[in-house]
């Protein structure tokens, strides 16, 4: 690599596209895990509220982008990223364990990964980062969400206008190139067959469902994968009496005094999904608890553990302010604060 291809692959105007898409993405799991574990509407609303506020608060965006373009502009270190998301995604009631922030940190770094992975143009990123705003937007709309979304999209748009073809590559570029140095293995995209057991994706080209994805690579992956087994099951509501007969259940006669045998759940998903080639059951990580399993809304996310703030379970620990009606308001005035002084 020639030292003029090495300066373009560490573009740092990148980083308002890095912070932007991976915000979005840690929404997306914060929202599943809200269903997941049934905490109420009203906090749950607030929660991704605020959330949205603080990862799009103009101040801070504007920052991203100035710092970006100055002389002495530097590439955000994962490091860096990650302790700014951190603050993101718990500046309201919701607070994570540091093992769960790792979890979600490995989502959605590898989950935006695949999606420029799966990109082929520069231009890709600006869809792929449309998508994702357009996608939180829809995690209980409001006016003042929207406007806030529309207002993100539009200074986004004129930044990466102003930057001129040879700048917007390089950014796309950068983009790809800083998250190389993450290769976890993420089980939704292995059980949808967009990951290989090494952590390498594979080009699912071969695979019916893999246009459903790559079409609209951005889109809450969690909420497509559970739609679109729902609708799989709706379409062919006979496939289960197809498996059956595949695989012999019930097909041979049982010899004389011979008691019918519990089929084994697991093995009987295995065979499902290598006779079908695709995933009909929910997601579930390795490290899920049993009563996690069974909720359909854990797609992919169940071991990420959301601890509001009265159930942190070491109150010694960080004990982030909140306003005393619980809004978490001075705790994100804070944020702002800082991250809008950024340069």
């Amino acid at each position: 690599m020639t030292t003029q291809q090495h300066t373009q692959a560490v573009n740092p105007r990148a980083n308002v596209f890095i912070l932007v898409n991976l915000g979005c993405e840690a929404l997306f799991v914060i929202d599943q895990r809200l269903k997941a574990q049934q905490i109420e509407s009203d906090k749950s609303v607030q929660v991704i509220h605020d959330v949205i506020s603080v990862l799009l608060e103009p101040k801070f965006i504007e920052s991203l982008i100035n710092g970006s373009v100055h002389s002495e502009a530097q590439l955000l270190t994962a490091e860096h990223c990650k302790f700014m998301l951190n603050d993101i995604a718990t500046c309201s009631l919701m607070r994570l364990t540091e093992t769960s922030m790792d979890k979600l940190w490995n989502l959605m770094t590898m989950v935006y990964k695949w999606q420029l992975f799966v990109s082929q143009h520069q231009h890709n990123l600006l869809d792929i980062t449309f998508r994702h705003l357009d996608a939180i937007n829809k995690l209980h709309p409001d006016a003042k969400r929207h406007m806030l979304i529309d207002f993100s999209k539009n200074t986004l748009l004129d930044f990466w206008n102003s930057c001129g073809e040879d700048q917007q590559l390089s950014i796309y570029r950068t983009n790809k190139a800083w998250l190389q140095c993450f290769n976890t293995k993420i089980s939704l995209l292995i059980r949808l067959g967009f990951q290989a057991m090494d952590g390498s994706f594979i080009n699912a080209m071969d695979q019916s469902h893999y246009l459903d994805y790559a079409k609209c690579i951005g889109e809450n992956i969690y909420i497509k994968s559970s739609e679109l087994a729902q609708q799989q099951q709706q379409q062919e509501p006979n496939r289960m009496d197809q498996l059956a007969a595949q695989l012999s259940i019930g097909q041979t006669p049982l010899a004389a005094g011979e008691d019918l045998q519990p089929i084994d759940a697991g093995r009987f998903q295995k065979q499902f999904e290598q006779t079908f080639s695709h995933p009909l059951f929910v997601d579930l990580d390795n490290n899920a608890t049993t009563q996690t399993q069974s909720n359909p809304n854990a797609s992919g996310c169940e071991f990420v553990q959301l601890l509001t703030a009265d159930s942190n379970p070491n109150p010694n620990i960080n004990p982030e302010p909140t306003s005393s009606s619980g809004s978490g308001s001075v705790l994100n005035q804070q944020l702002i604060d800082l991250y809008s002084k950024m340069h």
